[in-house]
């Protein structure tokens, strides 16, 4: 599968590893998160939240999250504009996460960083892969107070589609 964001195989496993990096440091320190779909969502991007120097992005919801967390591999490793949701970082939600990206046919075939999105366009929720247990797809959401949560990607039967922006 080409690359949706333009990087090099080897930036791309870079990118991936902080992407992760990044989701996962949210799920550890996940009793300093709070759930909003208020504008503080997107706090982790504008006030520039490295998570390399273990900040973590104390504000979001679904998709900001999930756009903070590439953000800090795509942008803040490699300079890259928004792939993800196209407002220059500044803005989005799951139904714009739809219109970039690139799909992932099949879960088998999905990579870390990829996203899972469920319900329909324009969507209702995202969460992100961030690695594979027996062949399925595991990702971390962020879809309510007590979270973030490691889940299954089935976790929710409303699975839509899988893509990769990286």
């Amino acid at each position: 599968m080409p690359s949706a964001s333009g990087l090099t195989s080897d930036q791309r496993i870079r990118c991936r590893d902080r992407v992760v990096q990044a989701a996962k440091l949210s799920l550890a320190n996940k009793d300093q998160v709070s759930y909003t779909e208020g504008p503080k969502r997107w706090n982790g991007i504008k006030n520039r939240r490295n998570a390399a120097l273990g900040q973590v992005a104390h504000f979001g919801d679904c998709s900001s999250s999930c756009a903070w967390w590439l953000w800090n591999g795509l942008h803040l490793l490699f300079g890259l504009g928004d792939v993800v949701n196209g407002t220059n970082w500044t803005g989005g939600f799951t139904g714009t996460m739809y219109e970039h990206g690139m799909v992932v046919q099949d879960p088998k075939n999905a990579l870390r960083g990829d996203c899972v999105l469920y319900g329909g366009p324009p969507g209702k929720h995202v969460a992100m892969v961030v690695g594979m247990t027996n062949g399925v797809p595991m990702v971390i959401s962020q879809g309510s107070e007590p979270g973030p949560f490691y889940l299954r990607f089935d976790y929710r039967p409303d699975a839509h589609q899988i893509r990769r922006y990286i």
